[in-house]
């Protein structure tokens, strides 16, 4: 019986995890990483783009995407006014911006400026891909962990706050 209770409990707990907002935000915030890292390794890797624009053409393609979700499945924004809706993208872009110089000088140092580590060859041995492309790989992964944290509270705190309407 109290197997059951504690199963219960978790099982509870778990379900309220799902639909909290933390879980939604780290669910699209994956999303959004993927089409960052995928966006990023096409241009810089398939077309050879040099690494920073590589690097802002894939911001701009992601910051479109996690505006769309995190506006309607995150934070449920409930600001439905023209006027509103222009100052609600108007601050998550300028908050990506800040993120942004993060990242490009992330990407810069891992990338342009960093000899290879470790990690970079590894990866490019599993998978089978040019070292310069493991380093691009990894450096945007790591780049990416600091703009998502970054990006979360930015939106929590200025962009979507609870009880704020952007009129």
């Amino acid at each position: 019986m109290k197997h059951d209770t504690a199963l219960a409990a978790w099982k509870q707990k778990l379900i309220a995890f799902v639909k909290s907002e933390i879980f939604s935000y780290l669910f699209f915030g994956v999303c959004t990483t993927v089409v960052n890292i995928i966006v990023f390794q096409f241009c810089y890797s398939g077309l050879h783009i040099p690494t920073l624009i590589a690097n802002v053409i894939a911001w701009v393609l992601s910051v479109a995407f996690a505006y769309i979700t995190n506006r309607r499945f995150v934070f449920h924004s409930t600001v439905n006014t023209r006027e509103g809706i222009l100052r609600e993208i108007a601050s998550f872009v300028g908050a990506r911006l800040f993120s942004l110089a993060f990242d490009e000088l992330i990407i810069w140092l891992t990338v342009d400026v960093m000899g290879y580590t470790f990690l970079e060859r590894f990866t490019a041995g599993l998978l089978h891909i040019p070292l310069a492309d493991a380093k691009a790989l990894v450096g945007k992964i790591c780049a990416n962990v600091v703009v998502v944290i970054l990006n979360y509270i930015f939106s929590k705190l200025f962009i979507f706050r609870k009880g704020h309407s952007a009129r």
